[in-house]
């Protein structure tokens, strides 16, 4: 710099002062020595300088010690004539604050060029420094973290080389003096996973942007595995090339073993669970173990339980010597002894671990493993073989329970069988005699008694039934603990089961004076695929204790379809109640609502009990609501398949039969006036109700005198002020009313004809009123039939003898006495055999004189199961004659006996008079054909070779009629169909083939209206006609007699 004038002691000009003090940096003067010559403004502003003390000012009192010497240094340079670098100095205000400065610096020389001094440049560095400062903390940390971190990072910049991070060499264990490269990356790859490498940066050329790829590093043999992840990002220029790059790259070995653990958790629970014993359960774990530890050898000693065998596994220890042997089973000894993992250096160098599954406090098995490493196992490699061995035990303990628990079947099911064949046995002694007491104390009945005798007789019916009704719950009770509750799949039409259940109710009901009534809903299906007769079972338990426990009032048995082929049944009574607090234990075994010694209701608290297994068996479930003194209403639900076939499963709303007629029901009964009216009014039909007798006369009276009567008259028998008798009479004494129709409703004993007829009433209708049977008598009463229907024709009364011939196979003289009694009085003939050896040679004698045969199962000589396999392999027809078993073993095996014998059919002792009668009606198909034909010869004198002639004059007709209608079927000739039918049912009408004859009418009846039968249908006739014929042919023989 050079000066302007030689003015003032800097030789400044005042044009170059005011420039210089222009100037927005700290300009300072200073000689040799380092005394301040000049300062501008700014300079004087910066240090806190008083103007007037600047010239002198010594650089020495600016500087803290470290700039001083630095001072000296510099102005010993300037002094020498060499060229100082710029300082980078902390100026000490005179305040004694202190702040960084640049200064760089330029001499000053006078007009004849001789230096003066030297001008300073100052300039404020403080932001700058901190700036460096921060930014160099900042890289500070970032090596820090990446140190803490394990993770290196890798930059490639605009010129193309690549920078890699002091971490990144720790990281790759690289020395630092390597130059980075993609190749001196790639070569502390592990050579396996090189390709995935490879694949990366192919990826970046193909001009992917982001990389992510797990491999191993490549470190020395006998080092444990280091994972690395690394992960790169890509900028690319407008054309696609790539303008720059960088990534990180982190050591992420923990967090893939803590991966790999929890992989080989999953792959052991998942081996474990699989394996059923111990043994099992090692050989797969040694597989899984393998890739998480690369244990290659593995030997396990276990004890065989309850031998304490020594049994050993091995795996990879071929090549070890006994010395490795000896030493791998000393080391397991000492693990069984400590209870814990051990760790050691094994003969060959390498390490083995050993440690014990321990199961219920005892060790079942050591496991050992050579690690085939001369370093110590990992913390992660000692990890998972702990887990393993936890594994283990759990497996020894679950396969030690499920012996146990296969101990425990074992022996229920022992108790279980004992338990049955005990009951089984019961069931036979008590149920033999249980046959003599009920079924000859019914047959004391039915003579002639003082009322003395005939109350003694009752109780004794009555103690025996109890006695029954009990053997029969604790058997059913017994089969549903043991789980052999077995459900039949039939089809059956749910509103029939619940009318026949619900029937054998009426009687009881009636004697207790308690109005019996029964709805079935348009939901219900007409059809259904399930077990009818559990389904009843449920629904007699439910109506049996309701009327037991309602002393006045009404019970009402609800059905309601719920969807498909399901049902909901409501038993609702108007008994007792029951309290809230009860109700819960209800439907337990043994117990009830009273259980105090003094309860005024009897029974055995299993009914409720056996009704839930069932409902539960069924699909469905079973309640109550109830309030002590309200009454209360029980209801189970039961889910049932559809029904097999191609038949609807529902049933028409209006019935043709009696649509349009107009009714008038009269009962006192409000639920009875509902229910009748609904179905009714379901059917079609214009109903009316009245609550009484006077109401009635005033509804006929109006209906009358409109143009408009009434067509039939419902009139319930027990009414207040004046009865269903005296309401028709009073009824027929206008002749106004002679259309009118009249039935009776009532649950006492069926009335004669003759009464019926002197009181002028047309019909009776017994309660409890099914919708079946109120079918028929409406269509009865309006004298309204099918078209072309002929009148059934009915038979006289059948005389004792006349249904058929009955060979009774019995040995106990009391059981004999009471089947002849029951048959005889159901119209049958019978013989008796007093064993199965009896019964075979008296049917070898006479094979066409018997229509079936009832057998005892235990009997001396020949057994009932021997004397059915000795029938089954006679010659000719008598091999298939009707076999029905009696045994008081009600049991399913013993029915399974049964069946397996050839017997067709089977009845539990003491035998139930309805029962058999029902049983009997079922096989003894012969039975009206007997009749007819012995009526033919007997009473019209009927020669038997006319009546020969008639049975084949039907073998040939029947044949032409089911020929006619499978044409008719063929072409859609509805009417054609119901002329074969109506012919082929007149023909089997004729000869008794009642069977037959129904059949028929239903394929006549629905042809007339237009509808063709089912294929089905076509087929069962004939069928139903070659079964015909064989009860024609047996009949004939039976008239002609031994030949």
């Amino acid at each position: 710099m050079h000066l302007g004038s030689p003015e003032g002691p800097t030789g400044l000009g005042e044009l170059d002062a005011w420039i210089l003090q222009a100037v927005p940096d700290g300009l300072w003067v200073l000689d040799d020595a380092g005394s301040t010559l000049w300062a501008n403004d700014r300079f004087v502003a910066m240090m806190g300088l008083d103007r007037d003390r600047v010239v002198g000012f010594s650089a020495f009192d600016a500087l803290d010690e470290e700039g001083r010497g630095q001072l000296v240094g510099h102005l010993a340079r300037l002094r020498d004539g060499a060229a100082g670098d710029d300082l980078e100095c902390l100026l000490v205000r005179v305040d004694g604050s202190t702040f960084w400065a640049q200064v760089s610096h330029t001499p000053v020389l006078d007009a004849e060029g001789r230096r003066r001094g030297w001008l300073h440049r100052v300039r404020d560095h403080s932001d700058q420094r901190r700036m460096l400062e921060e930014l160099r903390q900042g890289e500070l940390q970032l090596a820090e973290a990446q140190s803490i971190a394990r993770l290196g990072s890798w930059e490639r910049g605009e010129d193309g080389v690549m920078r890699w991070s002091a971490e990144l060499y720790r990281v790759l264990e690289t020395d630092p003096s390597v130059t980075p490269s993609t190749e001196a990356f790639r070569a502390r790859v592990h050579p396996e996973d090189q390709p995935l490498f490879d694949e990366m940066t192919a990826a970046v050329a193909a001009g992917g942007d982001t990389v992510d790829v797990d491999a191993r590093l490549d470190r020395p043999r006998g080092l444990p595995t280091r994972w690395l992840r690394i992960r790169g990002r890509v900028l690319r220029a407008p054309d696609g090339s790539v303008a720059r790059s960088g990534g990180t790259v982190q050591d992420v070995t923990e967090a893939k073993e803590t991966e790999q653990g929890l992989a080989f958790l999953s792959a052991m629970a998942q081996a474990a669970n699989e394996a059923r014993t111990l043994p099992e359960a090692l050989l797969a774990s040694d597989e899984v173990v393998r890739p998480y530890t690369q244990w290659p050898a593995v030997q396990v000693t276990f004890t065989v339980p309850g031998s304490g065998e020594l049994l050993h596994f091995d795996t990879g220890w071929d090549e070890f010597g006994p010395e490795e042997v000896a030493a791998a089973q000393a080391l397991g000894a000492r693990a069984v002894e400590s209870v814990r993992v051990l760790t050691e250096r094994g003969p060959r160098g390498t390490y083995l671990t050993s440690g014990p599954v321990v199961h219920a406090g005892r060790v079942v098995c050591v496991v050992t493993s050579d690690s085939r490493s001369e370093l110590p196992p990992r913390p992660s490699e000692l990890a998972i073989f702990g887990q393993m061995l936890t594994l283990l035990s759990q497996v020894s303990e679950r396969e030690a329970t499920a012996n146990e628990l296969a101990a425990a079947r074992d022996a229920a099911l022992e108790a279980s069988r004992a338990k049955s064949e005990f009951l089984a046995t019961m069931s036979h002694e008590i149920r033999t005699p249980l046959n003599g007491v009920i079924g000859l104390s019914e047959l004391l009945g039915r003579t002639e008694l003082t009322p003395h005798q005939r109350r003694l007789a009752e109780g004794v019916d009555q103690a025996g039934r109890a006695l029954l009704s009990l053997v029969n719950d604790i058997l059913d009770l017994s089969k549903i603990e043991a789980g052999r509750l077995d459900l039949e799949k039939v089809d059956f039409d749910p509103r029939q089961v619940i009318e026949q259940s619900v029937s054998l109710l009426a009687e009881r009901a009636s004697a207790r004076e308690l109005e019996l009534v029964v709805s079935s809903a348009a939901s219900v299906p007409a059809l259904v695929r399930g077990d009818p007769v559990r389904f009843g079972q449920v629904i007699t338990n439910l109506v049996a204790n309701a009327v037991k426990f309602t002393h006045e009032g009404e019970v009402v048995v609800r059905a309601t379809g719920t969807g498909g082929s399901d049902l909901r049944v409501e038993v609702r009574d108007t008994g007792i109640g029951i309290e809230q607090d009860v109700q819960g234990r209800l439907f337990d075994a043994f117990s009830q609502a009273d259980s105090s010694t003094t309860r005024e209701y009897g029974g055995t608290g299993l009914g409720l009990a056996i009704s839930e297994q069932i409902v539960s068996a069924l699909g469905g479930r079973i309640g109550v609501q109830s309030e002590l003194g309200a009454g209360s209403t029980f209801w189970f639900t039961a889910r049932f398949d559809a029904p097999s076939g191609d038949g609807s499963v529902e049933e028409p709303a209006r019935s043709p039969v009696v649509d349009g007629l107009r009714v008038l029901v009269v009962d006192d009964n409000e639920t009875n006036r509902f229910i009748v009216a609904e179905q009714l009014a379901a059917w079609g039909v214009r109903v009316d109700t009245v609550a009484s007798p006077y109401d009635a006369l005033v509804e006929l009276d109006a209906a009358a005198r409109a143009g408009a009567p009434y067509d039939v008259g419902l009139l319930d028998y027990m009414m207040p002020g004046m009865d269903g008798e005296q309401l028709a009479r009073t009824i027929r004494q206008e002749q106004r009313y002679d259309g009118l129709r009249l039935a009776l409703l009532s649950s006492a004993t069926e009335p004669t004809s003759e009464w019926l007829a002197d009181a002028g009433i047309d019909g009776y209708l017994a309660k409890p009123v099914f919708p079946s049977r109120l079918l028929d008598t409406l269509a009865t009463l309006a004298g309204r039939g099918l078209p072309g229907a002929d009148p059934t024709p009915t038979d006289d009364v059948v005389e004792a003898g006349s249904l058929g011939r009955v060979l009774v196979v019995e040995d106990n003289p009391v059981n004999q006495l009471v089947a002849e009694g029951i048959l005889r009085r159901l119209g049958y003939d019978l013989a008796l055999a007093d064993n199965g050896a009896a019964g075979v040679a008296t049917l070898t004698e006479d094979p066409d004189g018997f229509d079936v045969v009832l057998m005892d199962c235990q009997m001396p000589v020949m057994d009932g199961f021997d004397a059915t396999r000795a029938i089954r392999a006679l010659d000719g027809d008598v091999a298939r004659i009707p076999i029905v078993a009696m045994t008081a073993a009600a049991t399913e095996a013993e029915r399974e006996r049964c069946r397996e014998a050839g017997m067709d059919d089977f009845l539990t002792k003491p035998v139930v008079p309805a029962l058999l009668d029902s049983t009997l009606a079922r096989w003894v198909h012969s039975g009206d054909a007997v009749v007819r034909l012995r009526t033919l010869v007997e009473d019209e004198g009927v020669d038997l070779e006319i009546v020969q002639m008639m049975v084949d004059r039907f073998e040939q007709s029947s044949a032409e009629s089911l020929d006619a209608l499978a044409a008719a079927v063929a072409t859609g000739a509805a009417a054609d169909v119901a002329r074969a039918a109506h012919s082929l049912r007149g023909s089997a009408a004729n000869l008794g083939l009642t069977r037959l004859a129904d059949l028929a009418a239903e394929v006549e009846q629905p042809a007339w209206a237009g509808e063709l039968p089912h294929p089905g249908a076509v087929a069962g006739l004939r069928v139903a006609v070659d079964e015909a014929q064989d009860e024609l042919g047996r009949a004939a023989r039976r008239l002609r007699g031994p030949e």
